[in-house]
């Protein structure tokens, strides 16, 4: 186990699969966490994003801001939620312990609420995330002498337009940020960092997505995350417990068509706990964040209200 203890945690995907903080969960990224990172891994991980707006006689959103693009006449007078639901299959491969290429293929299962009744529900494969990183700093060193250790990692990543974004719920067709896609072939970089002394240490990460147009014209701002943990590192018996606490930030443009959508975009601010466990080869891990801040343009848009990240992983 001194293996697994020696390796903590870095950041793995707030690049890509996150779909957004702005309307829905379509246009950022969510880097999570591998704990033993100089292994292969496949993994399953469980994502939930709850989004709320009460809206007046006018279409006016009454809660603060956030995300549904346009005035829907169906809002108004109403209280309306969405849940963004998203099941990931991930695998990550390390080459030569400095290259690590991670595939991401995302489930979606997206619904919208007006006074607790269900107004859409869709199902389908969204957008696969291919990413490639190089470790900048110390790789996997194993100096049991040294107490402090630290690594460096950047990468660029895709995310390839094969999701659908025109499935039909009840002869209508919702809007965008509900359908399983986005339509549009993304490119994504990241930097993440982790800093390790003794059994205390901090996780950073900063990703950005550069989004392009679909194939309908419509193109969601650029997103950018940044993310901080500080962790502690404990053993008993078997198992490797890292219980985490920190805080999110998610930051998007103005979407795009015609002409630009001032009432879309802004930012959101989390804070978030997390517990990760570690037994062999194994781990599972939960992280609840909680929106503290939404600072959205417009008057239309639904609030961040909580995401929930958990998983489990098999590391080879």
């Amino acid at each position: 186990m001194q293996r697994i203890k020696m390796k903590t945690i870095i950041i793995m995907s707030l690049l890509l699969i996150c779909q957004n903080a702005f309307c829905c969960d379509n246009c950022n990224v969510y880097l999570g966490v591998t704990p033993n990172d100089d292994r292969n891994s496949v993994s399953f991980m469980y994502r939930n994003r709850l989004m709320m707006g009460s809206y007046n006689a006018y279409g006016l959103q009454t809660m603060l801001k956030h995300a549904a693009h346009g005035n829907d006449p169906a809002f108004w007078g109403n209280v309306i939620s969405e849940h963004f639901n998203t099941y990931e299959l991930r695998a990550q491969f390390l080459i030569k312990k400095r290259w690590r290429t991670s595939l991401i293929l995302p489930y979606i299962h997206n619904s919208q609420f007006i006074n607790g009744i269900d107004r859409f529900e869709l199902n389908g494969f969204g957008d696969p995330i291919i990413m490639q990183g190089y470790q900048l700093i110390n790789p996997f060193i194993e100096d049991v002498e040294e107490k402090a250790k630290h690594r460096l990692e950047v990468g660029l990543g895709v995310k390839l337009p094969l999701g659908k974004i025109n499935i039909l719920n009840q002869n209508e067709r919702p809007n965008l940020d509900l359908q399983p896609g986005t339509g549009s072939l993304d490119y994504l970089g990241y930097v993440k960092y982790i800093l390790k002394f003794k059994n205390f240490g901090a996780i950073a990460n900063l990703n950005y997505k550069l989004n392009t147009h679909n194939a309908e014209g419509y193109r969601y701002g650029n997103t950018g995350n940044a993310t901080l943990n500080l962790f502690y590192q404990t053993k008993v018996k078997n198992f490797t417990f890292i219980p985490t606490v920190g805080t999110n930030v998610e930051q998007a443009s103005h979407d795009f068509s015609t002409e630009e959508h001032f009432d879309t975009g802004g930012h959101a601010v989390f804070g978030q706990l997390g517990l990760k466990v570690f037994w062999k080869t194994f781990s599972v891990f939960g992280e609840f964040q909680k929106a503290v801040a939404n600072k959205l343009n417009g008057h239309t848009q639904l609030i961040n209200k909580h995401k929930i990240n958990v998983g489990f992983a098999y590391n080879f």
